[in-house]
C-alpha cells in the first residue's frame, strides 16, 4: 500500500521552491521569453502603422484644422483617465501584481461606477455651454466614458499577466476600427467628417470593451458584482494614492502642455501641424511603454523585494533595451517621415520635416526617464515621483511660454526634449544620492482592519 504523502514536507519543499523563485526574479526578467516580446511587438506595431495612416488621411483629406481639433479630442481622453482616476489604476495595480487580480475586482468596480456620473456631468456641462450640439457631445461622453475604462482595464491587465489579451483589446480600440473606416472614407466622401471618425472610434471601444470582459473572466465580476450591493462605499481615492494621482495629473498636463500654448499663441493649424509630428513619436513612446516598459513595471515591483541591487541591474537592463529600441525606431520614423510628408498635399507641413529629430531626442530621453521612475514606484516612493514630474511640468512650462510666441512650435520640441533631460538627470540624483524603502498599506490591508474593528464593534 502507498503510503500518503507528508503534507507538511511537501508545504516546506513548496515554500523553498517559492524562495529559490524570488532570488532568481531579476534573471527571469532579463531573459524574458523572445516569442512574447516579439508577439507584441508585432501587435503594437500594427496598431503604430494603423495610428500613422489614420493621421496621414486626417491629414489629406479632413484638413490640417480638423487634424488639430482631433488632437485636442485625444488628448482629453487622455487626461480623463488622469484627472478622473486619482490614481487608482496605479495603486491597484501594484496590489494585483502582489495578491492576484481577483482581490481588486471589487474596488475597480466601485471606481467604474463611479465614473458614470462623473462623465454624465461634464456631458451636461458640455450642451449647456454648446446646446446646438447636444448630440455630437452625448456620442463624445460615451466614447470617452468607455475609452476611460479600456485605458485602466490595460494598465491593471498589463501588470496582471495578461498582456496579449490587454494588447488584442488596445488594437480593437485604436486599430482595428480605423482598417474598416479609412477604405470606406476613401470610396465614400460623405465619410470624411469628424463625426463619423468618433462613431468608428466608438464602435472599437464598444467591442474592445466586451472582449475585456472575457479575457478577465476569471477576475471573478459577478462575485464582486454581488459584494458590490452590501460593501461600503469607497470612493475612487481611498483605493488609490494620492501622490500618485498628483504625479499622473501633472505628467498628463505636461504631455499634452505644449498643444494648448502654440495654439494660444499660434492657431489651430499649428496644432495640426505640431500634432501631426508629436502624434508619431508619442506613438512610438506608447509601443515602446506598452510592450517593454509597462510589462517589465509589474516584474520590476516583486524584483524589488528581493533586497540588495536586483531591481537597479534590472533597470539598467531596461533601460538599455528600451533606449536603444527609442532609437531604431526614432530613426526609422523619420526616414519614413521625409519620403511620406511631400505627398501628402500640404507644403505648409513640408518646412518642419526637421523636427522629427529633436522629438526623436524628446523619445530617448522620455523612456529612459519613465523606466527610472519605475524604482520610485517599486518602493512605494509615490511622492518622490510627484516631485520629479513637478520639476519636469515646471521646466516645460517656461520654455514654452518662452519660446512658443518667437519661434512657434520649434519651441515647443525643444522645450519637450530639454524638459525631459532635466527629468532624466534629476531622478538619476535621487538614485545615486540613495533614498528609504517606503511600503505604504494597501487598500486590502486597510479594508481587513476596517473588517477587524467592526467585528469589534460588533462583539
Amino acid at each position: 500500500m502507498t503510503p500518503l504523502p507528508n503534507l507538511a514536507q511537501r508545504y516546506r519543499e513548496r515554500r523553498g521552491r517559492g524562495r529559490a523563485s524570488a532570488l532568481s526574479a531579476t534573471a527571469q526578467l532579463l531573459r524574458a521569453p523572445a516569442g512574447q516580446a516579439f508577439g507584441l511587438m508585432t501587435m503594437r506595431s500594427m496598431t503604430i502603422a494603423v495610428k500613422f495612416a489614420l493621421t496621414l488621411f486626417i491629414t489629406r483629406y479632413l484638413g490640417l484644422a480638423e487634424l488639430g481639433l482631433y488632437g485636442i479630442i485625444t488628448s482629453i481622453a487622455a487626461l480623463g483617465p488622469v484627472l478622473l482616476g486619482f490614481g487608482v489604476a496605479n495603486n491597484l495595480g501594484r496590489e494585483a501584481a502582489r495578491h492576484g487580480a481577483a482581490s481588486i475586482a471589487l474596488p475597480v468596480l466601485q471606481y467604474f461606477l463611479f465614473l458614470v456620473p462623473a462623465y454624465a456631468g461634464l456631458c451636461v456641462i458640455g450642451m449647456a455651454v454648446w446646446p446646438d450640439r447636444a448630440g455630437w457631445l452625448c456620442l463624445l461622453a460615451v466614447l470617452l466614458f468607455l475609452d476611460h475604462l479600456q485605458t485602466e482595464m490595460f494598465s491593471l491587465m498589463t501588470l496582471t499577466g495578461s498582456a496579449y489579451g490587454a494588447n488584442v483589446a488596445y488594437f480593437i480600440r485604436f486599430a482595428l476600427w480605423s482598417i474598416f473606416y479609412i477604405p470606406l472614407a476613401l470610396f465614400e466622401p460623405g465619410l470624411r467628417n469628424l463625426t463619423t471618425v468618433l462613431a468608428f472610434w466608438l464602435a472599437g471601444c464598444v467591442v474592445a470593451t466586451a472582449l475585456t470582459l472575457v479575457f478577465t473572466r476569471h477576475w471573478r465580476w459577478g462575485s464582486a458584482a454581488r459584494r458590490l450591493r452590501t460593501s461600503k462605499l469607497q470612493l475612487p481615492h481611498q483605493s488609490g494614492s494620492m501622490a500618485l494621482y498628483v504625479a499622473d495629473s501633472v505628467n498628463a498636463s505636461f504631455v499634452y502642455l505644449d498643444r494648448y500654448i502654440v495654439g494660444l499663441f499660434l492657431n489651430v493649424q499649428a496644432i495640426g501641424i505640431y500634432v501631426l509630428y508629436w502624434s508619431i513619436t508619442n506613438a512610438l513612446n506608447n509601443i515602446i511603454t506598452i510592450s517593454v516598459v509597462q510589462i517589465k513595471r509589474g516584474e520590476l515591483v516583486k524584483v524589488a523585494h528581493v533586497g540588495g541591487d536586483s531591481l537597479h541591474r534590472a533597470l539598467v537592463s531596461v533601460c538599455f533595451s528600451s533606449g536603444a529600441l527609442a532609437l531604431a525606431m526614432g530613426a526609422m520614423a523619420t526616414v519614413m517621415m521625409y519620403f511620406v510628408v511631400p505627398h501628402l498635399g500640404r507644403p505648409e507641413v513640408v518646412a518642419y520635416l526637421p523636427l522629427m529629430f529633436i522629438l526623436c531626442a524628446g523619445l530617448l530621453l522620455r523612456t529612459i526617464y519613465e523606466v527610472i521612475g519605475i524604482s520610485f514606484y517599486a518602493y512605494g516612493r509615490d511622492d518622490l515621483t510627484l516631485y520629479s514630474v513637478v520639476g519636469v511640468l515646471v521646466v516645460a512650462l517656461v520654455l514654452n511660454l518662452w519660446l512658443d510666441p518667437t519661434v512657434g512650435i520649434w519651441g515647443a520640441g525643444l522645450a519637450l526634449a530639454v524638459s525631459y533631460a532635466a527629468g532624466v538627470i534629476g531622478r538619476l540624483a535621487v538614485i545615486v544620492r540613495g533614498f528609504q524603502r517606503r511600503a505604504p498599506p494597501s487598500a486590502l490591508d486597510v479594508a481587513e482592519e476596517d473588517a477587524a474593528d467592526e467585528a469589534i464593534a460588533a462583539g
